[in-house]
């Protein structure tokens, strides 16, 4: 190469032009033992001015070694400070200082007139480096009637006729050449080229050093210059044209094409991934920068070490995410901000590395309110990020599960599905968030299938986890990377609902989202019954900004879990939207609900007159109203309300008959399952679901007993064939109760 470091300062810039006394020790060569390097001392030329003795506590100074002396730098005149000079390919002479951006190739005039120069094309260069009158070496590329086209190198190409071929051989495909430049038309990618009859010459590779651009720094002024990126590989898709590779490398997400022939794989040996180095033209491809590759190697050793390493940094940089604070003042979500913030950024970096997201929440009015919540401050960003139009199909799914846990049903899907969008699509795999579920013991199932394939987890949930480790962990949150709930941490309840801890997170992720979904989480307190603090706050904040009144909330949380129950494993995608009033049309939003509604009351009233006759409602000893009805069959069947919404319906009748602080327990069951409702009154009791079923667990290890959910709502599943033995030990836990 012509560029090297330069002979006369060795690459430092500088060059020794004197000496000069030593400021640290003023010439004398020696401080105190106790010295510290930093200080400067003057104003002293022995060790007696500190009262120390000279022979045992002197050492030399670090600063001149001993010497009293240091030396004096001035500006290499060779290299002018750079460190690096231009020099003859051959002979080595220097032509003068050398920076990024000059040319690294150059043959001085008298090896030019001593020998004869062919230039190798290095693959950094373009046809804007090809000179016309120099001799190249290049590749037949074809053969056709009217001439042969030669390749200077990847992606360079030119025609020599065939009047100005040397002789009437073959020319075959893949065979060196020499040839001479007539002429070059950069703009038009054409180069005019004779073959040469050179037998001795001196080879000399021209090669542009091209510094690395950051993606982040891309832009449309810069088409049609070739830049030189390294990253990271997160996407591999092959079209029916060319191959498009999408790269990030922190700063930013761009596509890079390549084509060798239509729907061939291009780069067959680069996989997603790879850390790799792309040189390449700015371009552009529906409306958004790609790089048109020259060349792409996959990048070893310590230069993808160096890459990965910047990657993380910049990755971590962007993905930190800002303190907004709260929508309202809550001791509990303070204490669960390291935990939000954890859980916003983990989100975050999965935007902007191209990893896709799957939300998973459950398909009741908190659920979707929470997936809702996420949804409209992700998409957002995603697109802001990604060059990709379709990127909010491809890189994001939100999918509902009716299971109160992550159940295994669930989870085989995302798997399969993750693994068929990776082999079909080169999707890197992709960023699970739970919401409103996935925090109990019941759930660490599922995450050893889809851990074992690297996937990251982020849980959103209110329920009670039941099984700990220790005081702010639990059994689950070995598995997961972050586990966000309010049980975590003292005080916390479970009327602190799944919907207002993910709208405080999506307004972590996407701040700009929170004028559109800051009426959410009073929805989602309204379907889950909170009687939070925060959730007084949460209605303030939904009445001032959507004129939404408790009624309103109240008939849009019966009108989702309506339409949720027809929905099935569908997101509502559309409908939810207008339902929670998150697309700005409230005529449109007020039309649906008003229709819909009275639809909903009308079979909650049909189902509740027809079942209450079959309710027997009893008093216990202990004073608690044990109403129980079995619902398999004295209620309607695949028909809404659904049995744990009829069992709620019918709880709510004896809570109006009877009142609130009153102890009422409701159990609707099944063959093999049963809904438990308690009301305040039951809080004397201290009645909690979750330490009912573990009784039952190992009062009954033969009945497959499972289940759970908050303390006084959730359900139980257990074996058909048990089912008399589970109801007769689950009404002999309730007579136990005492009233504390």
């Amino acid at each position: 190469m012509a560029v090297k470091d330069c002979p006369e300062c060795h690459g430092s810039g500088k060059v020794k032009s004197g000496e000069k006394e030593c400021e640290v020790c003023n010439g004398w060569g020696y401080v105190p033992a106790d010295f510290k390097l930093g200080d400067k001392l003057k104003g002293y030329r022995n060790l007696d001015y500190f009262g120390v003795e000279e022979e045992v506590e002197e050492i030399p100074c670090p600063e001149c070694h001993g010497k009293g002396v240091v030396p004096v730098y001035d500006t290499c005149p060779t290299c002018g400070g750079t460190g690096r000079v231009l020099a003859c390919d051959i002979c080595g002479k220097i032509k003068e200082p050398w920076e990024p951006g000059m040319e690294t190739s150059w043959v001085c005039p008298e090896c030019e007139r001593k020998y004869k120069v062919v230039y190798v094309l290095d693959k950094t260069c373009d046809y804007e480096d090809v000179e016309i009158g120099k001799v190249y070496k290049g590749v037949i590329d074809r053969v056709e009637r009217f001439g042969v086209f030669v390749r200077l190198n990847p992606h360079v190409v030119g025609l020599i006729k065939r009047k100005d071929l040397l002789g009437k051989r073959e020319y075959t495909p893949g065979e060196e050449i020499l040839v001479q430049v007539l002429d070059v038309r950069p703009e038009k990618k054409e180069i005019d080229l004779i073959e040469s009859a050179l037998r001795q010459y001196k080879e000399v590779v021209v090669k542009k050093e091209l510094p690395v651009t950051d993606i982040g720094a891309l832009t449309q002024e810069m088409a049609g210059k070739t830049v030189r990126i390294r990253g990271k590989v997160t996407q591999i898709q092959v079209t029916g044209g060319p191959t498009v590779f999408t790269i990030t490398d922190g700063t930013g997400i761009t596509w890079a094409a390549a084509f060798d022939a239509p729907g061939v794989r291009a780069y067959p040996n680069i996989e997603v991934g790879d850390i790799v180095e792309v040189i390449g033209k700015v371009s552009f491809h529906a409306g958004e920068i790609q790089i048109e590759i020259s060349d792409m190697s996959r990048l070893w050793g310590p230069d993808a070490a160096e890459v990965k390493k910047k990657i993380e940094e910049e990755l971590n940089k962007r993905a930190q995410p800002e303190d907004v604070g709260f929508l309202v003042e809550s001791e509990v979500l303070e204490k669960l901000k390291p935990k939000i913030m954890k859980a916003a950024f983990i989100i975050r970096k999965a935007i902007f590395e191209g990893r896709p997201i799957i939300v998973r929440h459950h398909a009741d009015t908190d659920g979707y309110t929470a997936g809702l919540a996420l949804e409209y401050a992700i998409v957002p960003l995603l697109e802001e990020i990604s060059p990709d139009p379709q990127a909010k199909w491809k890189f994001f799914k939100r999918r509902p599960s009716r299971a109160p846990f992550y159940e295994l049903e669930d989870v085989l899907k995302d798997i399969i599905f993750m693994i068929e969008d990776h082999e079909r699509f080169g999707d890197p795999l992709p960023l699970l968030v739970i919401v409103d579920n996935g925090g109990t013991t019941e759930d660490i199932p599922a995450y050893r299938r889809i851990k074992a394939y690297g996937v990251p987890i982020v849980v959103i949930d209110h329920h009670d986890p039941r099984d700990f480790i220790s005081e702010d962990k639990a059994a689950v949150d070995e598995y997961v990377d972050v586990h966000v709930n309010p049980h975590l941490v003292k005080r916390g309840y479970y009327e602190l609902t799944a919907g207002m801890l993910a709208t405080e997170i999506a307004r972590f992720i996407y701040p700009q989202v929170e004028d559109k979904i800051k009426h959410l989480p009073a929805i989602a307190g309204t379907g889950d019954r909170s009687d939070a603090p925060e959730f007084q706050q949460y209605l303030k904040i939904a009445k001032e900004s959507k004129g939404l009144e408790e009624e309103d909330l109240k008939k849009i949380a019966e009108v989702i879990d309506h339409e949720a129950y027809y929905w099935k494993f569908m997101d509502g995608h559309g409908i939810i939207d207008e339902i929670l009033l998150l697309t700005g049309n409230l005529q449109r939003h007020r039309k649906l609900v008003d229709s819909i509604y009275p639809e909903v009351k009308a079979k909650q009233e049909k189902a509740l007159k027809a079942s209450l006759p079959h309710v027997k409602s009893i008093v216990l000893p202990n004073g608690i109203r044990f109403n129980t009805i079995d619902v398999e069959l004295y209620a309607p069947k695949f028909e809404y309300p659904s049995p744990g919404k009829l069992s709620g319906l019918i709880h709510d009748y004896f809570k109006e008959q009877y009142g609130e602080d009153s102890p009422i327990l409701t159990l609707a069951y099944g063959p093999d399952f049963a809904v438990v409702r308690a009301s305040d009154g039951m809080q004397a009791y201290n009645f909690d679901l979750n330490e009912i079923i573990k009784v039952l667990q190992e009062k009954l290890p033969d009945a497959g007993i499972e289940g759970g959910g908050h303390s006084f709502a959730g359900s139980i599943k257990f074996f058909e064939g048990k089912r008399k033995e589970v109801l007769e030990e689950f009404a002999k836990q309730v007579v136990k109760l005492k009233r504390s």
